[in-house]
This record gives structure tokens, sequence and C-alpha cells, in this order.
């Protein structure tokens, strides 16, 4: 083993004792960003048509444990289409009552 690589290999450790120190410090404002990156992705999904109205709230629990609530206004089709990509496998016995 030379210098310079347990310099680089101590570098790499510090960096990640400082990276994870980091993360450890932003973790209670994970519900936040949960809720920011949710609402991103149902506004996309409301403009597509996919779904109507909705409301999500995120709350922690404890450290790394977080209850999502999403609130979805659904047409009929929409929950059928919501439904259908949740569970394909056990709808599909159900496919005729189902169809567009």
């Amino acid at each position: 083993m030379t210098n310079e690589e347990s310099v680089s290999e101590s570098l790499i450790g510090s960096a990640v004792r400082v990276l994870m120190r980091v993360a450890f410090a932003f973790e209670p404002l994970a519900p936040t960003a949960i809720t920011v990156l949710m609402n991103q992705q149902l506004h996309r999904f409301k403009e597509a048509g996919a779904i109507g109205e909705y409301k999500t709230h995120t709350k922690r629990l404890g450290k790394y444990h977080y209850r999502i609530e999403i609130d979805l206004d659904l047409t009929g089709m929409q929950a059928v289409h919501l439904l259908g990509n949740l569970f394909p496998k056990q709808l599909s016995r159900f496919r005729r009552w189902f169809h567009d």
C-alpha cells in the first residue's frame, strides 16, 4: 500500500463521515421535501387527466418513519385505471367488467 492510496482512502472516509452528518442533520426536513415531490408528480397526473383533485400530507412519525396521506378525487374510469395499475394480477379475472 502506498502513501497515495492511504491518503485517498482517508479523504474518502472523512468525506463520507461529513456527508452522513449532513444527511442526518437535514432528516427532519424530509416531510416537506416528500410533500413537494409528491405534489409535483400528482400535478403531472392531473394535467394528463389521470386523476382529479388531490391533497397530500406527510407527517414524521420518528427518525426515518413517515406517514404519507394522499387524498384523490377520481371518476369511475380513473379509479379503474388506477386499480388496474396497482393490482394487475388481482383484477385480471374481472377484466371483462372493467374494460374501456
